[in-house]
């Protein structure tokens, strides 16, 4: 007799073949059930075997035999059973367990998939953050009455470059925005200095590739100069900041 209706059959089939821990969870129901089964069989006399091929051989009726143990011929072998109820609600059992399974494994996913957009959400947000925070200081430091816009033009041996700097008096600080540099090449940084008594002096290196949300941050911070006669731009080897410049790209005096 079977355990569950043809449809019942039909939808555990599906989830085990849609679903490797749900098949591999009926397949250890299936194991239990074969080995409790084992576990409780009862083995025959060894002289069954005699009386029936002896049967056999003289091709008389079989006589009846009383399966048992030798020492129990006269006790009927009890034989156990499962009930019909006890089937129905271990088949009734498997389905649940299979639609959990399934019910968890969905629920699962959607957990994950939501993890992850929360991920990207927030990283979004954050890019979203530090562009409006650059954008806030670059409209701060150009409106601000203190600052003073210089133009760094290219030198006789250079095309198609120049740079501007903010310099803010007061406070003595220096911004450069260099996105009209050349890219300079592998291997290769522009630093920028300030010539201070006629003396250049590192302001620090500049970063061409700084970007949030694939777009370049124009307005850099270097370092502060408390006076200054002119400003330049020159290109180095990338790494430390060099003793002095070797190229100079632009200059502006101001």
């Amino acid at each position: 007799m079977e355990l569950t209706s043809a449809a019942e059959t039909a939808a555990v089939n599906q989830w085990a073949k849609d679903h490797p821990e749900i098949a591999a969870e009926i397949e250890a129901i299936r194991s239990g059930l074969e080995g409790y089964a084992l576990a409780h069989a009862v083995d025959p006399d060894p002289s069954v075997k005699e009386k029936l091929f002896a049967a056999i051989n003289s091709n008389t009726a079989a006589p009846v035999i009383h399966i048992g143990s030798k020492e129990k011929e006269s006790t009927t072998a009890k034989v156990y059973g499962m009930s019909s109820s006890w089937k129905y609600a271990a088949a009734a059992g498997m389905v649940l367990l299979a639609g959990s399974l399934v019910l968890n494994y969905t629920y699962y996913n959607k957990y994950q998939s939501a993890n992850t957009e929360l991920a990207s959400a927030q990283t979004e947000l954050q890019q979203q953050k530090e562009m409006a925070d650059a954008m806030k200081k670059e409209f701060e430091v150009i409106g601000d009455r203190n600052s003073t816009p210089f133009v760094l033009t290219a030198m006789p041996d250079v095309a198609n470059a120049d740079a501007r700097i903010y310099w803010v008096k007061n406070t003595g600080e220096v911004y450069i925005d260099p996105s009209n540099l050349p890219e300079p090449e592998k291997g290769k940084q522009y630093q920028f200095w300030a010539i201070v008594d006629g003396v250049p002096v590192s302001g620090g290196m500049i970063d061409t590739n700084i970007e949030i949300k694939d777009k370049k941050v124009r307005l850099q911070k270097m370092k502060s100069f408390g006076k200054a006669q002119a400003f330049a731009v020159s290109l180095e080897d990338a790494g430390p900041e060099k003793p002095a410049p070797t190229k100079v790209m632009v200059l502006g005096k101001i």
